[in-house]
């Protein structure tokens, strides 16, 4: 072996010894460095906390977006629902009124007469009202219109009893104003339609006509 076979040896490097290096730099540092690592510690704390409620508050919307689409789906449906049954509703009573024109007219049904008493008490005045039917035909017109005239004969025969009526109303007390409209208040107020009026002017006539029929008998 000579020489040359000494350089094609390979050199085979041993294990590698750990070693500490000691830092002072370093040591000074983290002995002086626990207010900072604490001001770090918390700004990272604070980083996730702000990052932790962004993502809540997204989440949030995100379910409020959502809630608000089904919510609007649920009032589509339930609208178009209504509309559907709207329109069969409307569809039957459409086939209904066809039917109901189909068959024969048997005319304007005649209501049921309308025959009561009714009394009414105030204060010092009693009055019995009788209501009957009455004919409307042109006879029965003619009857309450004589029926009329006649009252107003005898209201101009006995004119005594208006009198007796005024002064029983003068003696009166006057009600006091709150007396007053707490009954005014009591009072349920409607307004007459034509028809109606045209009827209880013809049975207030009826009524007349028989009082002065009653009147009459009673002179005779």
């Amino acid at each position: 072996m000579g020489p040359k076979d000494f350089k094609k040896r390979k050199i085979v490097a041993g294990p590698k010894v750990e070693e500490v290096n000691f830092d002072s730099e370093s040591r000074q540092e983290w002995l002086t460095g626990f207010h900072k690592r604490k001001v770090q510690r918390a700004k990272h704390a604070q980083d996730n906390a702000v990052k932790r409620y962004k993502e809540e508050k997204r989440d949030a919307r995100k379910k409020i977006r959502e809630d608000r689409k089904k919510d609007f789906e649920q009032a589509m449906a339930e609208h178009k629902a209504v509309l559907k049954r709207m329109k069969e509703d409307a569809g039957d009573i459409g086939g209904m009124e066809g039917e109901t024109e189909e068959e024969d007219w048997e005319g304007i049904e005649e209501p049921p007469a309308v025959d009561y008493e009714a009394e009414y008490v105030d204060e010092d005045k009693y009055t019995t009202v009788t209501v009957e039917e009455m004919d409307a035909s042109r006879e029965g017109l003619l009857n309450a219109a004589k029926g009329e005239e006649s009252d107003n004969e005898e209201e101009k025969k006995y004119p005594a009893e208006s009198t007796e009526a005024d002064t029983k109303a003068k003696k009166r007390k006057p009600r006091s104003a709150a007396s007053e409209a707490a009954r005014k208040k009591k009072r349920n107020f409607r307004y007459e339609t034509k028809v109606e009026r045209k009827q209880t002017m013809l049975k207030q006539r009826s009524v007349k006509a028989k009082r002065a029929k009653a009147r009459k008998g009673a002179e005779e």
